[in-house]
């Protein structure tokens, strides 16, 4: 049962808003990923021996502390949350739990019967990518049911080109720390299409940290791959494709200073975790992970999260260990951590043992 949903997660993975649904009476999305996610935690606890494997990991107390601190947050300021505002801050909180099972159920079983799924997974969501942009390129249209609107940009199956962007530069990373530049060099070309400056310097970040590690200093051309691609690459009349544009910038500034006004009116719980849906009005929005894991959980949840990455990044192979420090530093610009689809691949690649490229290669097949 446990390796049956881990497989039906990852299947359901590259589809990402696409399996949404409302539910009856509230004005609540959930998705497929949720349910599967929530059934596996449970039948990761049912069975004592499985149970015990988790206790026993590195990084279930670090987790579970964190985790905590979240719910003593939400809970210390649950009588002063806005009306409704409480259904969706436990939906998100639950989140925080069940996520991370993707990553104790891959350290279940031998890499060889999870990894050409990944594989599979991670290529389907390219597919849908390229697809999107080539036959669904105006997606203006989306603004009508809440989301941003865009004008060929490759936003796929997430319907944002951030997040997209986000996963499409770690992953070439991911690849080019591996040698397998064969596909490291097509995922930079979906990376331009997505003109995502966010991942841009999430990708020249990572490629720099490569060229001063391994003195190849041939690594560079990724990087002129990239600036030559989006230079020839359609650019049609819109903002979306401007990359001078300034509107996105001030408004990640406006929501930074927001945050960090929130974090100085409570500085050591919070407000609550993901309560801040309605302090506008509407959605409330921080663009920074760590501005809003401090202005929801406080300075205490800010240490207790850095203290979860401080035990999970440093000892993963070099592969593994771009693709999450990209999604890490992308994080300063979005808030990509707690999106569901990037940290349901934290917790995937960071239980998967990338150690050499040929390893990798023997077991896809």
């Amino acid at each position: 049962m446990i390796y049956f949903l881990l497989i039906l997660s990852l299947f359901t993975w590259p589809f990402g808003q696409m399996l949404a649904f409302l539910v009856p009476g509230f004005p609540l999305t959930i998705y497929f990923l949720d349910l599967i996610l929530g059934l596996l935690t449970m039948s990761l606890f049912l069975k004592k021996t499985v149970r015990k494997k988790i206790l026993g990991d590195p990084l279930f107390k670090p987790l579970m502390i964190f985790n905590l601190v979240a719910t003593f947050s939400l809970l210390i300021n649950f009588k002063s949350l806005f009306e409704g505002t409480s259904v969706f801050a436990l939906l998100y909180l639950s989140r925080l739990f069940i996520y991370p099972s993707v990553y104790f159920a891959v350290k279940l079983f031998p890499p060889k019967k999870v990894i050409g799924t990944v594989f599979f997974s991670f290529s389907l969501f390219c597919v849908l990518g390229v697809l999107q942009y080539l036959i669904f390129p105006d997606m203006r249209y989306l603004k009508l049911i809440g989301f941003d609107d865009h004008y060929f940009r490759l936003i796929g199956s997430f319907y944002d080109p951030n997040f997209t962007g986000a996963i499409l530069a770690s992953a070439s990373l991911l690849f080019i720390a591996l040698g397998n530049w064969a596909v490291g060099l097509p995922l930079v070309i979906l990376l331009a299409l997505t003109f995502s400056r966010a991942s841009y310097l999430c990708f020249a970040f990572g490629i720099a940290y490569l060229l001063l590690r391994n003195k190849k200093f041939s690594l560079i051309l990724f990087f002129v791959a990239l600036i030559i691609i989006v230079w020839l690459i359609p650019k049609p009349f819109g903002e979306g494709v401007n990359l001078l544009r300034t509107f996105s910038i001030y408004s990640r500034f406006e929501s930074w200073q927001a945050g960090l006004d929130l974090l100085l009116k409570r500085p050591f719980l919070g407000w609550g975790y993901n309560t801040l849906r309605d302090f506008s009005g509407s959605r409330f929005q921080i663009d920074n992970s760590y501005i809003f894991i401090a202005a929801t959980t406080g300075l205490v949840g800010l240490v207790s999260f850095f203290n979860l990455l401080q035990k999970s990044v440093p000892k993963l192979p070099l592969s593994n260990k771009m693709f999450i420090l990209s999604l890490l530093i992308h994080s300063l610009f979005n808030n990509s951590f707690f999106y569901i689809w990037i940290n349901f691949s934290f917790w995937l690649i960071l239980a998967l043992p990338f150690k050499e490229y040929k390893q990798v290669r023997t077991l896809s097949r």
